[in-house]
């Protein structure tokens, strides 16, 4: 099969009218479980009898079901249809600071399984991967109905060279090519992306968040800082994939020195290193034991602040402040119909959303705070790895005749 590990297409079978229009069925179908033929044709903007043809040819390919009798417009009865997306499962993998998972979901974003590996940032790095490597070929031997595999990596990923350029604490990373690394090493198709875009198409597609949408960032705060942004369907990349990494941004422009060479860069403010290490210095109280998962950190910290520690407190609260200053560069560089923020920082919750609001609310055009929800995440799985599974998703959705077809 001729596919591109980082790219939205496969060959140049995009061009094919008939199968974007099939790509289009298959994605509603996916948002809104079961609708009927009338419905798509109205939503689609196509005739019912252009629809009729192309879900025949659906329900032949064995991509789509009839499920019986559903209300229609005006009371009328219609034949309902949906996704066969338990007989298309797909393979999610997180690489991160300290660990890796590995989860498998259907394309309509199903948890059947997950698994969390932890390792040293000393480590060799092909051992590391050999590992990773292996649970994949495991889960390939028992989950039968896998479509394709998904890898979230921490940015910035040059998309073309295959190659992280920096992961802040872990410059050993910097020089493993994930394109070779993982080119022909599966029977199905492996494609890889940024785990900020990741989590971003992960709100897309299994977010809930309500329709029609136009522009979706995902604020990722966690080991790291980055954005990644969804617009009508598609993530905007930039010309090497590092669009949007807000994380590198500079917010004072006399401060620290950051690895990637800038000064006073975002991440530095508000990351869960940062949590961690404002923590230690100012509310050593809050830890009953060493701990090395640095989401349990942040967890520490927030239930202090819920108890009422003050130093606790000060550290959430100036913590937002930063996001908040997040979201306003944001929303001036990409006008979004919604913000959602994740990962490990993300889970202050209520401690963080009133403050980080107050401060977009200051520092935003009025017309343009008006119309944007800022909100946190949602997702019951860890938004980065459900955010690999929606890069496979995605993948297998544009295509479904190559990927979906003839599954049972």
């Amino acid at each position: 099969m001729d596919y591109d590990m980082n790219k939205n297409t496969i060959g140049n079978n995009n061009s094919d009218l008939t199968e974007m229009n099939r790509s289009a069925i298959v994605k509603i179908l996916q948002q809104r479980e079961v609708c009927s033929r009338a419905d798509i044709a109205k939503e689609m903007g196509l005739t019912q009898a252009s629809i009729t043809k192309i879900v025949a040819v659906l329900i032949e390919m064995g991509i789509v079901s009839e499920v019986g009798s559903i209300k229609g417009n005006g009371n009328r009865r219609s034949i309902g249809l949906k996704l066969n997306a338990e007989r298309n499962q797909v393979i999610g993998v997180k690489f991160a600071r300290h660990m890796f998972s590995v989860g498998v979901f259907d394309i309509s974003g199903k948890l059947y399984f997950e698994q969390e590996t932890e390792y040293s940032i000393e480590q060799d790095e092909k051992d590391v991967l050999s590992t990773m490597k292996q649970q994949i070929h495991n889960l390939l031997k028992t989950y039968k109905d896998i479509v394709a595999i998904g890898l979230a990596l921490p940015g910035p990923y040059i998309r073309n060279e295959g190659h992280i350029a920096m992961v802040t604490r872990m410059p050993i990373w910097h020089n493993i090519n994930f394109i070779k690394e993982f080119k022909n090493e599966f029977s199905k198709p492996l494609f890889i992306e940024q785990d900020a875009n990741a989590g971003a198409l992960a709100e897309w597609w299994f977010g809930n968040h309500d329709r029609p949408l136009h522009t979706l960032v995902y604020f990722l705060d966690g080991e790291g800082v980055g954005a990644g942004v969804v617009e009508n369907g598609n993530l905007l990349l930039g010309m090497q994939g590092t669009a949007s990494e807000v994380g590198h941004i500079s917010i004072d422009v006399h401060g620290p020195r950051c690895e990637c060479g800038n000064y006073g860069c975002l991440e530095m403010y508000c990351s869960a290193p940062t949590v961690l290490k404002m923590a230690q210095q100012r509310a050593p109280e809050c830890f009953v034991k060493d701990y090395h998962n640095r989401a349990d950190v942040c967890n520490a910290v927030f239930e202090a602040a819920r108890n009422g520690n003050k130093e606790s407190l000060k550290i959430v609260c100036e913590i937002a402040e930063y996001i908040g200053y997040g979201c306003v560069t944001l929303i001036n560089a990409y006008n979004p119909d919604i913000i959602v923020i994740g990962d490990s920082v993300a889970q202050g919750g209520d401690l963080l959303l009133p403050t980080i609001k107050e401060v977009v609310k200051q520092r935003t055009i009025p017309e343009l705070y008006d119309k944007v929800q800022i909100k946190l995440s949602q997702l019951k799985v860890d938004p980065t790895l459900y955010g690999a599974a929606a890069i496979a998703t995605d993948r297998v959705l544009r295509m479904p005749s190559v990927f979906l077809a003839n599954r049972g």
